[in-house]
């Protein structure tokens, strides 16, 4: 991974071509934005266009650019997605499962000193029929 942005850029940036242009691009965007323009997207790519800045790119999908530019970036909706995926990919697998072996500790103690299976219900999320199986063990 490596920073893209003009003031802080990677030496790989700079090796680039595009990744160069891109930086430059980028940095019209910040540009208009400060300037106040009422379309600082619009206005970057047609001055990006302007002074040759990733030309042939935006010329052929300028609205393109402008569509997935314009989509907001949501982290909790990015960051739902990713867990999501990771659940998917079995990555919580074992959290899980230690924080359901955490709950029937939890458990145990809680009837080691006599509270009521509601309550431990309560406590634990754990279902009625799991806290009897650990009251009571299937022989």
């Amino acid at each position: 991974m490596c920073t893209i942005k003009s003031e802080h850029s990677s030496p790989v940036v700079h090796s680039c071509t595009d990744l160069e242009q891109y930086t430059q691009f980028l940095q019209l965007v910040e540009e208009a934005k400060a300037a106040g323009h009422e379309n600082p997207l619009k206005w970057a790519i047609q001055e990006a266009v302007r002074r040759n800045i990733l030309r042939d790119y935006l010329e052929r999908k300028g609205g393109e650019v402008l569509s997935i530019l314009m989509t907001e970036y949501d982290y909790a909706t990015d960051m739902a997605v990713l867990k999501e995926e990771a659940y998917e990919d079995g990555l919580f697998v074992g959290l899980e499962r230690g924080a359901y072996q955490n709950k029937l500790e939890t458990a145990k103690t809680m009837i080691s000193i006599g509270l009521p299976e509601e309550q431990i219900q309560l406590c634990t999320s754990l279902p009625l029929e799991t806290i009897r199986d650990l009251i009571q063990p299937e022989p």
